[in-house]
């Protein structure tokens, strides 16, 4: 968030205080709950990283620079005492899918395990290759957890813990992977990166199956639907798309993330409701849930 972009924030938050009284800090908590979203907090600046448990299993996907507060998070359970276990599964190996890793704390630590699968080949050799001494002063294999290396097939399921997981390939520059977890009744679904241009109608059906009747879907939607056009074959995608997907696949919620970074954050709340008109207007008997991903949102899908 830029300076002008803050300032801009606070007038609006300004101007919605006009005239409420905020006399203590029960009535401050009070007014921030109502106001909105944009407003109240921030999406976020961080690339991507997401964490996924049960409680029992640590599943980290992607270590863009969200991997580094999840990582100071971390700390405070086993992984501060070096009896924790991660298990970290890369869509890709482009910058903002790896950058945080050096700045992962619990990596450091003895006594952690640290898994990581990839479908990439190379895998030990991408996550080296990070943090050569020309780019980084702490080589990797120098990082005291131990590490293991996990190399998987698309399209064929793998375990870890409870969760049945499945990846699959998706269209981006270099292929980027997306994963199904499938645990107990319920599905996630983690497409990210990926561009969804003039598919064959195989492809297609093998998309509608990846995401089919998940109960949360992320979904790259970085761009606006002109955007997206404009940038062809740059393996990005938008909300609208996700949508259309979300309704053929029977999809409950979809989470539309992989935000621009030149946009605002008024910018991507306006493309969730553009997507949730989209929705209206071309599905009006559709029921899916539409929300625009906002760093340390959390979806809770054990009930």
């Amino acid at each position: 968030m830029t300076s002008d972009e803050y300032q801009e924030k606070l007038k609006r938050v300004l101007g919605q205080a006009n005239g409420v009284d905020l006399s203590d800090d029960e009535k401050i908590d009070a007014f921030i709950e109502t106001m909105p979203r944009e407003d109240g907090g921030v999406v976020g600046g961080n690339t991507t990283c997401a964490q996924v448990t049960d409680g029992e299993t640590t599943i980290v996907l992607d270590a863009g620079s969200g991997i580094r507060p999840l990582g100071q998070r971390l700390m405070g359970s086993e992984f501060g005492k070096g009896q924790g276990e991660a298990h970290i599964l890369f869509s890709h190996h482009h910058h903002d899918h790896t950058n945080g890793f050096p700045f992962f704390v619990p990596a450091y630590i003895p006594g952690n395990q640290m898994h990581f699968y990839g479908v990439h080949e190379a895998l030990e050799e991408r996550m080296v290759g990070l943090q050569v001494r020309e780019y980084f002063p702490v080589p990797f294999h120098v990082m005291g957890s131990q590490k293991h290396f996990h190399q998987i097939e698309p399209d064929v399921p793998f375990t870890i813990g409870e969760f049945e997981i499945t990846p699959t390939q998706l269209n981006h520059p270099g292929h980027s992977y997306g994963y199904r977890f499938h645990w107990r009744d319920k599905v996630f679904v983690f497409a990210t990166d990926s561009e969804y241009k003039n598919p064959s109608e195989e492809e297609y059906e093998h998309y509608v199956d990846f995401m089919s009747n998940a109960d949360l879907l992320y979904f790259d939607g970085q761009y606006s639907l002109v955007e997206a056009f404009i940038k062809e074959d740059w393996g990005h995608s938008s909300a609208m798309a996700g949508v259309d997907f979300s309704v053929r696949s029977n999809v409950k919620q979809l989470v539309i993330g992989h935000h621009d970074p030149v946009y605002a954050d008024v910018t991507i709340l306006e493309m969730q409701q553009d997507a949730i008109f989209y929705r209206d207007f071309n599905y009006p008997d559709s029921e899916l849930a539409i929300a625009a991903a906002f760093e340390g949102d959390s979806y809770d899908l054990s009930q």
